[in-house]
């Protein structure tokens, strides 16, 4: 008897340590495909020009999209879900857009999952950690891939801090200010179709250069040598950047950044 109630204890306590050394180790692993997603909240949709793709995004609960709306950190237990599709393309390989002017979806391709959970991402660097927010790749069969850069998942959000890490809220709140506002004077730079227009502009030292993002998915203008970042831009809003110094200033979209212009300052 005495040896059955030890061998049950030790039983008992290796099942307690392996739950949390599951629980402690960082991972994609951690997080469960969630295949109950399209009875979430579908919240925002994004057309992606770069990529020729078609993009749902969807919260579990209405709280986290609450949470967005009022800038808000979201709730733990928030499961957040990206699902890509390829646009349907013409004969030329453009994307066909619908009556709404929108892309039309089609193939299924993968999704993308972030969910927040207390206590998760302690075991991360400080330089990259995201909160407690952990990051899976899905295939189109909803298997895990681990072959994902996660790493790049972590880098890409980690400048966004102030908006719990979460790039696609700014789709959901209205992101305004005195650095970025609804555009009031004609741009240096449109933002269309994920390209910058001009791709190349030279402005006078001291000279304001003002970006007008014109995309439904939202942008943001990152100086590439200084890393200097404007607030995110949702479309038709605009933001400013001023250059006191002579030189080439090369820069990318902070959230896209195969996005690429240059500022030429004399």
């Amino acid at each position: 008897m005495a040896y059955r109630s030890v061998a049950l204890a030790l039983l008992v306590s290796g099942i307690v340590a392996g739950v949390f050394v599951a629980r402690s180790t960082a991972g994609p692993e951690k997080i469960q495909f969630p295949s109950g997603f399209k009875e979430h909240v579908l919240y925002t949709t994004v057309d992606r020009y770069d990529s020729k793709q078609y993009r749902e995004l969807y919260a579990n609960t209405q709280a986290a999209v609450d949470a967005m709306k009022a800038g808000r950190p979201l709730p733990d237990g928030t499961v957040l879900t990206l699902v890509q599709y390829k646009a349907q393309v013409d004969a030329a390989g453009a994307p066909v857009k619908g009556p709404n002017g929108r892309f039309m979806k089609g193939d299924l391709v993968a999704y993308t999952v972030m969910e927040k959970r207390a206590g998760w991402g302690a075991e991360y660097p400080a330089e990259w950690r995201n909160g407690e927010w952990e990051y899976a790749a899905f295939s189109a069969d909803g298997k895990l891939n681990d072959k994902a850069n996660y790493k790049a998942c972590f880098e890409c959000h980690k400048p966004h801090e102030k908006m719990d890490y979460v790039i696609s809220l700014a789709a959901v709140r209205e992101m305004g200010g005195a650095a970025a506002s609804a555009a009031t004077a004609k741009p240096d730079v449109n933002i269309s179709g994920f390209a910058f227009g001009p791709a190349k502009v030279s402005v006078d030292s001291g000279k304001p250069v003002t970006w007008l993002n014109g995309d439904e998915s939202p942008h943001q203008i990152t100086i590439t040598s200084t890393k200097e970042r404007s607030p995110i831009l949702t479309k038709g809003q605009s933001a400013a950047l001023t250059f006191g110094s002579a030189g080439t200033y090369d820069y990318i979209c902070g959230l896209h950044p195969n996005m690429k212009g240059t500022v030429e300052v004399k």
